[in-house]
């Protein structure tokens, strides 16, 4: 496993049979990225180096029998860790790491993996990785899919660790595709795991009550912003705008204004969603976490303390094609038109009729709602009429939706400096179109300190082992 230096480490990792390991990805995908994005578009590579991804040492085959889903290592391992599986729950038991019969003792003995159904729904398959994790004081953790390289067969199940006082299996809950191959043969990178800070407080603002993000928004998007894209030269502006910040610019928003500087400060980090047009996003709460009670979420009672996250959905329905060559994307036009009209009232309203006269490019920009990317490229972006303002030292994690033919990539935004949140879209399907209606979800926007980007784990080891921690 990868371990990380001490001063990063913000949570512990025991790992029982080897079957997964914990890595680390690079920014370009090891080379996978396409040269312009490597240039030009900082957020998506922080986006693809975002947590550490749990990819399996070994394959995993999943079958589909008798309305149920199953799993089952396969290769020459299989049966080494079939037995490391058998001999690892009495070890874990009798070393305090799991409860005699409890809840997760009950589940874990039935194998590597188990199906659950919630409801009338499809089945889902709970993987075991073969790891137990446990969070420092003060952060949680959050379990979802590998993003911008994955499986795009199966569907992770997002979920929250909360538990600092024991370590809890980590596992990983799997939607499988009806069209998925049967069996479906997995291996790779399967999931990704992150720390997050649950100490946020998200309000919601108009754009006059927030005029300095209006502002920031002309500003970047200045006459000489598109004469240089215009001149197909990569501007490189919002890496000197993060970089800026980064120096302990006195410019960088929030300063001075009583928001919470960074994780560690007392009270918790304030959020600002400056809504600017119609279909403003939604702040979500979570309030259900896992525990080493057992692989149920539970509702979370640790007090005054809350993780928030901003929901935004799309607010102009359209159709979007790709040839191979050309993505051409297709909207119900006075639904745009009308939204477009909405977000310049909105500037209007905050900043006078001079200020659009003055910044029709900036305008123009946010309120034709759809950018593509060149030819050839399989991508394109929207641009929620909505924009998030976070602390100093904080940026945010935009998670995509995916849907029918299509991924919302991952992607990280410097947020303290620049409060656009866009929502980079993947096709994946050829020649038929891919269909996004009103109100369809796009993002998950997860504010975090910046401080936990990079942050990595310590490697716990069996008290027997004479190395390491275990349990406390």
């Amino acid at each position: 496993m990868v371990v990380a230096a001490a001063g990063d480490a913000r949570f512990e990792v025991l790992d029982a049979l080897g079957l997964c390991r914990l890595t680390r990805r690079t920014g370009d995908l090891d080379g996978a990225v396409p040269l312009r994005v490597a240039q030009a578009c900082a957020p998506l590579l922080e986006g693809n180096a975002f947590g550490l991804q749990i990819a399996l040492a070994r394959p995993i085959e999943i079958q589909r029998r008798l309305g149920s889903l199953h799993a089952e290592p396969v290769g020459e391992h299989r049966e080494a860790l079939l037995r490391a599986h058998r001999a690892a729950l009495p070890r874990l038991i009798s070393q305090g790491f799991l409860a005699p019969e409890g809840a997760w003792h009950r589940a874990l003995r039935g194998g590597l993996a188990w199906a659950c159904r919630a409801g009338l729904g499809r089945p889902r398959l709970r993987l075991w990785t073969g790891l137990l994790v446990r969070p420092d004081p003060g952060i949680w953790l959050r379990v979802a899919g590998a993003a911008n390289r994955r499986n795009v067969l199966m569907e992770v199940s997002e979920a929250f660790l909360a538990d600092d006082r024991a370590f809890v299996p980590l596992v990983l809950e799997l939607r499988i595709r009806d069209d998925a191959p049967r069996p479906l043969r997995i291996e790779g990178e399967i999931g990704c795991i992150a720390p997050v800070c649950p100490d946020v407080q998200i309000e919601t603002c108009s754009l006059a009550e927030a005029p300095e993000v209006g502002q920031a928004h002309a500003a970047f998007y200045d006459a000489r912003y598109f004469a240089e894209k215009k001149a197909g030269e990569v501007t490189r502006k919002y890496r000197r705008l993060v970089g800026k910040a980064g120096e302990g610019s006195g410019e960088r928003a929030g300063e001075g204004s009583g928001e919470r500087a960074g994780e560690g400060s007392g009270g918790p980090a304030r959020v600002r969603l400056v809504v600017a047009g119609p279909a403003a996003p939604e702040i979500a709460e979570i309030t259900e976490v896992t525990t080493a009670a057992g692989p149920e979420p539970v509702p979370f009672r640790g007090g005054a303390r809350r993780l928030a996250s901003i929901v935004v959905r799309n607010a102009v329905p359209f159709r979007a094609t790709f040839d191979g060559h050309t993505l051409a994307v297709a909207p119900e036009a006075p639904r745009l038109g009308e939204g477009a009209a909405a977000v310049e009232r909105a500037f209007a309203r905050a900043f006078g009729e001079g200020f659009l006269a003055a910044n029709r490019g900036a305008l123009w920009y946010l309120t034709k709602y759809f950018t593509p990317h060149p030819p050839g490229e399989p991508h394109f972006f929207v641009k929620p009429w909505a924009f998030t303002r976070t602390p100093p030292g904080w940026s945010s994690l935009l998670d995509g939706v995916h849907g029918d033919g299509y991924d919302v990539m991952r992607g990280v935004v410097a947020t303290d400096v620049f409060f656009a949140t866009p929502a980079v879209f993947h096709v994946r399907r050829i020649g038929a179109p891919i269909e996004v209606p009103e109100g369809a979800p796009l993002l998950r926007v997860l504010p975090i300190p910046r401080a936990l980007l990079r942050a990595g784990f310590r490697e716990a080891r069996f008290p027997d082992e004479r190395a390491g921690s275990g349990p406390s």
